[in-house]
């Protein structure tokens, strides 16, 4: 920024020289072609910032949607204000100089205003780079979802977060460098300190680390059920910067901190090609052998006709003697992962399963159990007729 400084103060002292030769006309010690100069320098600064926004930004952005490449055009929108706001500052920061030149500040006043300048230089260096962090977020998104549509736009509040904090932290100290701030020293200073803001700063850096693998490994988005542990149950609703926000079963919203998830072994339920079925059925014991045949074929029929079964892999086997049944073993996947699809699958299988056996004249069992008694006292037994 101290070249812009440079220049414009070179342009001042060239103008001071033009004009020094025109008749002294005062007012309010100031001589008159110093104020209409820097009226002149106002009016060309807005006239020039119109021009900017209106004709130059709008024609570029015509010109950029035209090309393969689709962030130039969202690129010069967001420089399109910056610049604007940039051109009115140096205006005013000439205007203001046209008129001090003639009032014989001293140096700690002109330092003042050469300062102020490179401020408000500053602050509108870091709005310029804070409105492409948009473009740039939207232009990493894009690329992490080049191969997998279903994570596009999960991640952007996390991108935005982190790339607006770090150009406020860079922006700051550039603006203090401007200033003749000993950034080294103000750091240096901070030693002691920062050592208490490490260690209070200890959660913020495990979370902003797990919030970088969760981006990396992706292992869940936004709408996916997962498990985490004991306690988190539930679809993913939001991933922050700090935490992860999952809405449970019962409908509470959970936030779990990003540095949690990191560590913890994630099961995620969306990520299913399909659902299982693990069941087993026991007939009861009066059943036959040919009979226990024709039931293991008839169930095996009725998972390869039933369209909501995948019917690439199941397992239907005669597994137990039990102590009150004869128990069959069902084992299949269901085509649709969704949770009331699935259980509308099984809920058909198992009426279709009754039906079987009701019309084979066999018998679903159930805990049973029969007591033999080998003598019965006097006094209890029947008395003969």
């Amino acid at each position: 920024m101290n070249f812009l400084l440079a220049a414009q103060t070179n342009l001042v002292d060239e103008a001071d020289q033009l004009l020094t030769q025109l008749p002294e006309t005062e007012f309010m010690g100031i001589s008159l072609w110093r104020y209409a100069l820097a009226l002149g320098v106002l009016i060309l600064g807005f006239a020039l910032k119109k021009v900017l926004e209106v004709v130059v930004v709008r024609r570029l952005v015509r010109l950029f949607s035209k090309t393969s490449f689709k962030y130039d055009e969202r690129i010069v929108e967001a420089l399109g204000k910056p610049a604007g706001a940039f051109v009115i500052v140096g205006c005013v920061y000439l205007a203001t100089v046209f008129i001090a030149g003639g009032l014989y500040l001293s140096d700690p006043v002109n330092a003042l205003i050469r300062k102020s300048y490179l401020v408000a230089v500053g602050f509108i260096a870091v709005w310029a780079g804070y409105r492409l962090v948009d473009v740039f977020a939207q232009y990493l998104d894009d690329i992490a979802s080049k191969d997998d549509d279903s994570v596009k736009g999960q991640f952007v509040p996390v991108i935005k977060q982190s790339l607006r904090l770090f150009t406020l932290i860079i922006g700051g100290l550039t603006i203090l460098s401007s200033l003749d701030v000993d950034i080294k020293a103000l750091l240096g200073g901070l030693g002691i300190g920062g050592i208490a803001i490490a260690l209070a700063a200890q959660d913020a850096v495990g979370n902003f680390i797990g919030t970088l693998s969760i981006f990396t490994d992706r292992p869940f988005k936004v709408g996916d059920w997962i498990i985490v542990g004991d306690k988190v149950d539930g679809n993913v609703e939001q991933i922050g910067f700090r935490s992860t926000k999952v809405r449970t079963w019962p409908k509470t919203l959970m936030s779990i901190p990003n540095k949690v998830l990191a560590t913890e072994i994630i099961d995620n339920w969306s990520r299913m090609p399909k659902r299982r079925v693990k069941m087993t059925v026991g007939v009861t014991y009066s059943t036959t052998a040919d009979q226990m045949e024709e039931l293991l074929r008839r169930i095996r029929q009725l998972l390869r006709d039933d369209a909501g079964v995948d019917s690439s892999f199941f397992l239907v086997r005669f597994t137990d003697f039990g102590a009150s049944s004869l128990d069959i073993f069902l084992y299949y996947f269901t085509q649709s992962t969704q949770w009331d699809e699935h259980l509308g699958v099984r809920e058909r299988v198992n009426l279709n399963l009754m039906r079987i056996i009701r019309d084979m004249g066999l018998s679903i069992a159930f805990p049973t159990r029969s007591i033999h008694v080998e003598s019965v006292p006097p006094e209890l037994a029947a008395p003969k007729k």
